[in-house]
This record gives C-alpha cells, structure tokens and sequence, in this order.
C-alpha cells in the first residue's frame, strides 16, 4: 500500500485489515471475556444509551453515520434493538467494510450504505447527517490527526445535528490492564473526555454533555440500573461524549 492510498492514516497501512476477519471486539482478551460472553452485550451498552437519547431512532426519519464503523456491529446492534434510521458507515479499513457485507443478517433492514475514508476525510456532503456516532475509533487515531476528524464530523453533520463520542475511559485501571493485552489495540493512545471535548471545541461550536457507561459487567443485565444511576461518576469503563450542533 503506497503513500496515496486513501485507506490509511499518513500514508500508513491500514492496520485493521489485518483483525478483519477474526475480530470479536477484544474477546480475545480473557479479562473482557470474564465480564460478558459476547461482543454485542458490551456494545450494547452503547446502543441502549444512545436509545434513550435519541428516540426518533426508534420512528425513522434519521441520517446516521457510524464513522470508524469497523465490521458495523453498533449498526447490527442498532437495529436489533428496533433503530430504522438510514444507516451509513465509513472506515479507513476495507478489509472491514467488507466485513460489514459479510456478517450483516440478512433478516435485517438492507445493508447500510457504505463508502471508505481518506484519512479523516469521507465521501459525504455538507450537513448531510442528522447523528454521527464515533465508537472505540478515536484512541487509534494519531494525536496530530485527530482535529481532523472532528473537523470532518462537524462537517457532514447537519445544523442541529448530534454526534456521540464513545471511548475507553483511560481513569478505569481495569481499562487500561485490558487494552494494554488486546492485540488491536497494541497501538492506542486513550483519550479522556477533556480532549474530546477540548477538540471538538477547537473546531466548532457545540453544546456538550458526558455521561460514564459501563461500570458493571455487561453479562450481568440484572445490574443495568446501577450504571444509570451512577453515569455522572468519571470511573466507567466507558465514556459518551454527546455534542449537539447549532441549529
């Protein structure tokens, strides 16, 4: 792959390509696999939230893009749980993407539109997006770089759009002990919500709310409520930043 490839980051391969066809979201870490069974539950964590959030995904109606979509689980897991947005996803990873075409049920709503990244740049128009969700992609993306993907999602999103930031949340030590294992992530550089915040500041106005997620084992639904009772504590395992664009 050379330096005009445009599914890389600064002229580098895109390393995903490589996990494509064996990624289970990091079950392969034996820590994250004492604490749920299946990659759904610890994505649906994220999809429950964002549920609750935005109930229009429930009627319709909506643009979502699900930038960094990797194999399109939040997508799947999504629409499991009733969404019927038009979904869209984009990765710098067309080992990925065709992942995505691969694992994608059949019983489900058809295959959401799908489209490669140049770097941090996609495909899209101005504005076209009413939500755009960025799940677990942002700590592989190079510090210097990541202005420009919140450049770009500010960009595509409409006036009065939603984007929700979901990440590893670097103050959970149990976090960091797991990434510090799990192969796919042999390159990351986590984030907290400060930076998140600070850079999506640095490129456009919003408002901007966190919420902390995750601080039970998601293969333990009895325990859910607890999580919601405790989203203002900054020790999830897992963090939302959601930013609403001016309307």
């Amino acid at each position: 792959m050379n330096s005009t490839d445009p599914l890389s980051w600064s002229g580098e391969p895109a390393e995903f390509d490589d996990y494509a066809a064996e990624y289970e979201g990091g079950l392969d870490n034996p820590v994250k696999r004492m604490m749920g069974n299946s990659p759904d539950q610890f994505i649906a964590v994220k999809t429950r939230w964002l549920m609750r959030h935005e109930p229009a995904l429930r009627t319709g109606g909506l643009a979502l893009l699900d930038y960094g979509c990797g194999i399109g689980s939040l997508m799947r897991v999504l629409v499991n749980e009733g969404a019927r947005a038009a979904f869209t996803g984009c990765d710098i990873s067309t080992g990925m993407l065709r992942q995505v075409e691969k694992r994608w049920p059949a019983s489900l709503s058809p295959l959401p539109v799908l489209a490669p990244q140049d770097g941090a740049r996609t495909p899209f128009a101005d504005s076209q997006f009413d939500v755009a969700t960025v799940s677990a992609v942002l700590h592989h993306v190079p510090v210097d770089q990541r202005p420009a993907v919140y450049a770009e999602l500010g960009r595509v999103l409409k006036p009065g759009g939603r984007l929700y930031v979901f990440e590893h949340n670097p103050r959970n030590p149990l976090v960091r002990y797991v990434v510090a294992r799990t192969p796919i992530d042999r390159n990351a550089i986590l984030l907290d919500p400060t930076e998140v915040r600070h850079g999506l500041l640095d490129t456009g106005r919003y408002d901007l709310d966190t919420d902390y997620l995750m601080f039970m084992p998601p293969g333990l639904p009895f325990l859910r409520p607890i999580d919601r009772t405790l989203a203002w504590l900054p020790l999830g395992a897992q963090y939302v930043v959601a930013a609403r664009k001016p309307g």
